[in-house]
């Protein structure tokens, strides 16, 4: 006679409900939470302490592990550059269906009046619409933009306004492009360059400029001049400090009012410098593992301890204002780390003056392979997260936009209702469950000139070509196919030993790829896209 199992089966469904219960209310039992978005430059993925890099980075290392922490442990920009990854954090899409495939190229708005980057023409929704869309949020972006230029009547100069405040924000401090870690604007009042009260770190001379090499900051200005303002000042302390500071007082003068704080950080792209203090406790190994360091490794990973003190300082406003509990706090890098190498694999030396890290990961920026877009995340919400998780899901820069959307029940205008998203909502991941496969793609280079290209779906990754393959190397740009559960490092094509997996994501891979081209052809009418 077989057992009755149905009071078991009607325990285990109680179960279950209670279960359910436990999560599914969390985040509806929330309203407003502030969020903190904070993006990293060409960090690799192994650069943190908590990844086994080389500074010791204490602060992420503490939040990675804290209560109310997701560790993002299969996480990727959705770009390999700086812009894309830039654009589909903003809008929850792959770059180039906003008219973004390479980078904005101008330091100083006052010299490229007419320089267009023509980002969203058609103001597609951005997380910055999102808040504004629930209500009641104030919205400020702080450091890096390398979207467009600032100036509101940039038309006048035969250009095009693309600013956070013409994509959302209300309010802005930040830099058009690349900025020094240290003495960011110091050129700006220098009657000639070098300037010896300048620090250049280990480079002795403005890096990464073409002119007049003034990297300043700007901020929203109605009533002046093209609607922005320049610091009138030399800014002394490095710029994650600086621009800690200034979240500091955005924080304690916005009254009661939630808010969006999207913070780019300049740290640890070239020109990457090294403050004298953290490059004497990086020697000592007070903030990095002990090692016979170069200087330009003395310079980055004292960069990445500049990083570590600011979002320290950041978590510490929240927690002195009483806000940490109702914070969400997203934590990227852009793309993976700068110097690339034949083939995507480097040797030992290549660190010496190139330090970042993608641990065992094939690829540095610009690459279709993991090292190219695998990168450190974090996402925190201590009111709704319960105790600490690892995830292997797999999520992206673009999940920030659906997931705010979601969480504030908002939804895009009518006009963009059908347009794609890429990202997809991390609501499920903060209420305890894990996220099932899902498909991503990544592009480098225009969609209409054969760029090199990769998609993933769960353990199986397609790439065709990549960016540090040699010119005439046909084998290293031919399309492959490779099992990550086994194979991390990307090295053994499994194309023609699973034949049907490889036809089938290649097939995934090309119906992604035809939607790219719609939107950046039909939504935004990019035209030619650089």
């Amino acid at each position: 006679e077989k057992p009755d199992r149905s009071r078991e089966r009607e325990e285990g469904e109680t179960r279950m409900i209670h279960c359910w219960l436990l999560f599914a209310p969390l985040v509806a039992a929330v309203s407003n939470p502030n969020i903190v978005s904070i993006l990293l430059d060409d960090v690799g993925l192994a650069d943190t302490g908590y990844n086994g890099g080389n500074t010791l980075t204490p602060v992420l290392n503490a939040l990675a592990k804290a209560d109310g922490t997701i560790l993002l442990n299969d996480h990727h920009s959705s770009g390999v550059t700086c812009s894309p990854t830039r654009a589909s954090i903003l809008t929850g899409r792959q770059s180039q269906r906003d008219c973004v495939a390479f980078v904005y190229n101008c330091n100083d708005p006052t010299e490229c009046k007419s320089l267009s980057f023509n980002f969203a023409p058609n103001n597609t929704f951005t997380i910055a619409d999102a808040v504004r869309a629930a209500g009641g949020y104030t919205s400020k972006l702080w450091g890096k933009w390398h979207l467009g230029n600032f100036l509101n009547d940039a038309a006048a100069f035969g250009g095009i306004t693309s600013s956070p405040i013409s994509h959302g924000f209300d309010h802005m401090h930040a830099t058009l492009e690349v900025a020094p870690t240290v003495d960011c604007n110091c050129n700006c009042f220098a009657k000639k360059w070098p300037f010896s009260k300048c620090d250049y770190g280990h480079y002795g001379i403005p890096n990464h400029c073409f002119s007049g090499c003034c990297f300043n900051f700007f901020s929203d200005n109605a009533t002046a001049p093209h609607g922005i303002t320049a610091v009138d000042h030399v800014i002394e302390e490095n710029t994650a400090k600086y621009m800690a500071d200034d979240f500091e007082q955005f924080v304690a003068g916005r009254g009661k009012a939630p808010f969006l704080a999207h913070l780019n950080f300049h740290q640890t792209h070239i020109p990457f410098i090294g403050t004298p203090d953290l490059i004497a406790a990086c020697k000592d190994g007070t903030i990095c593992k002990p090692g016979d360091y170069t200087p330009t490794q003395l310079d980055y990973y004292s960069a990445m301890a500049e990083i570590d003190n600011a979002v320290g300082q950041v978590l510490q406003t929240l927690e002195k204002h009483g806000l940490r509990e109702n914070t969400i706090v997203f934590i990227s890098s852009d793309n993976g780390p700068e110097g690339s190498c034949k083939n995507g694999e480097c040797s030992a030396d290549h660190f010496k003056s190139n330090p970042g890290s993608a641990g065992i990961f094939r690829g540095r920026k610009r690459d279709m392979w993991e090292g190219g877009h695998r990168v450190p995340g974090l996402l925190s919400w201590p009111a709704v997260v319960k105790g600490n998780r690892i995830t292997q899901s797999l999520t992206t820069t673009a999940d920030l936009l659906p997931t705010i959307m979601d969480i504030l029940n908002v939804k895009r205008p009518a006009d963009q209702q059908n347009w794609p998203l890429d990202g997809r909502s991390l609501k499920p991941l903060l209420e305890g469950h894990e996220l099932p496969d899902f498909g991503v793609g990544w592009l480098h280079g225009l969609t209409h000139l054969l760029p090199t290209k990769a998609y993933r779906y769960g353990k199986w990754k397609y790439v065709h070509g990549s960016d540090s393959c040699p010119l005439l190397d046909l084998n290293c740009k031919a399309p492959k196919l490779y099992d990550l559960s086994v194979d991390p490092s990307e090295k053994n094509d499994l194309s023609c030993v699973f034949p049907d997996v490889f036809r089938a994501i290649e097939a995934n891979f090309t119906a992604w790829y035809d939607s790219v081209q719609h939107s950046y052809k039909t939504e935004n009418n990019c035209g030619l896209i650089w």
